[in-house]
């Protein structure tokens, strides 16, 4: 009767211990399940374009590049490299060379090649979209229909907006009135309609020989306004703005805070404003 009464009590043991376990299984697979998986990416428009693709509930995205910094500029952090180390995938634009120091481990790094394109200008950003698009779907294919469909979602949102923004810079007829600005500023003025006489690099590399042509061709052509990159310097063209005596504008050419829709429309508020059509 004991030894029964023993058995009793070790087989209920037995079943409490496995329903333990199983319980303890399934809270740590349900926690990993809701735990989001980590992307770093090296700016703010990759990662405005990941949280357009990629759910929430899935997914954590942080860019390295505060988006009013210069990438040839910028020193990386430790707490940078630390958000690499522990991210579960890191996406980067080809060329920026702060993202060499950040030790990435080469089967987590997702790199991307704009091929020359702004993706501030929305067909390039349209465009984009489709690129990272099927890289991530490459990276998480359980994720192929969420993607898709997030992108579709993303497209039309940006053809909605690059619509009114078109209306407004049409009937400001500012089609091929003349400006000059910084290289990397030129599609996305030529987009706006905005034709664009003259340019010129990074302030560190612009001489005093390219200002006074510059100014002479600003003269020559009656340019409207000198558009400065805020990345890679705000007061590069403000000299050749005052000897002009025209607006002296600032594009931004990375998302802010705000997001890309926002960033644009500032964008073209200003070149409106400058262009005396606001």
């Amino acid at each position: 009767m004991i030894a029964q009464r023993t058995k009793f009590i070790v087989a209920i043991g037995t079943l409490a211990l496995a329903f333990i376990t199983i319980s303890c299984q399934r809270s740590t697979s349900s926690e990993q399940q809701k735990s989001p998986k980590s992307i770093v990416t090296s700016d703010t428009i990759l990662s405005g374009m990941c949280e357009a693709l990629l759910p929430s509930d899935s997914f954590a995205t942080t860019a390295i590049l505060p988006p009013g910094q210069c990438p040839g500029h910028y020193d990386i952090k430790l707490t940078d490299i630390a958000k690499v180390k522990q991210a579960d995938l890191v996406i980067s634009f080809l060329g920026m060379p702060f993202m060499n120091q950040t030790e990435i481990a080469a089967d987590k790094h997702l790199l991307i090649d704009t091929k020359g394109r702004n993706w501030m200008t929305p067909p390039s950003y349209i465009a984009g979209l489709g690129i990272l698009a099927e890289r991530l779907i490459e990276r998480f294919p359980g994720q192929r229909q969420q993607i898709s469909k997030r992108k579709e979602r993303a497209v039309r949102d940006t053809d909605e907006m690059t619509k009114s923004l078109n209306d407004r810079l049409q009937q400001a007829f500012v089609s091929q009135k003349p400006v000059i600005s910084s290289s990397m500023l030129k599609e996305p003025l030529e987009w706006m309609g905005f034709r664009v006489v003259g340019e010129y690099g990074r302030p560190e590399s612009l001489s005093a020989k390219e200002i006074v042509e510059l100014t002479r061709i600003g003269k020559d052509k009656k340019a409207v306004m000198i558009v400065d990159n805020l990345q890679s310097g705000p007061e590069a063209g403000k000299g050749i703005a005052e000897a002009l005596d025209v607006p002296h504008v600032i594009f931004s050419n990375f998302p802010s805070e705000k997001g890309y829709v926002s960033t644009l429309s500032e964008n073209v508020n200003a070149a409106l404003a400058a262009a005396g059509t606001n």
